[in-house]
């Protein structure tokens, strides 16, 4: 077995050179994947307010789930709902 000692020792610690370009590396990263996930997030949200616009027959089209077709036709009953109410209204009904 060949066995052989170091030359240098090694150093405990970090240089408050290498301590602070390490601390600004990561702190990028961070910055860099919180962005990812707010525009991801932000994407979804865009998207997700563009699908409750669009019709229910529409959504059913497109194959959406079945829940939020579901939500989608109840939300458009409601809305016809209170519209009928505020024309039985206007009309002293």
């Amino acid at each position: 077995m060949n066995t052989q000692t170091l030359l240098h020792t090694l150093p405990l610690y970090r240089g408050a050179w290498s301590a602070l370009v390490d601390r600004l590396h990561f702190g990028w990263q961070r910055l860099q994947s919180l962005w990812v996930e707010h525009s991801a997030r932000r994407a979804a949200e865009d998207a997700e307010r563009e699908l409750a616009q669009l019709d229910p027959r529409t959504l059913q089209d497109i194959g959406a789930p079945q829940g939020l077709v579901g939500q989608r036709r109840w939300q458009e009953e409601q809305r016809e709902a209170r519209d009928v109410e505020r024309l039985l209204d206007l009309r002293g009904w």
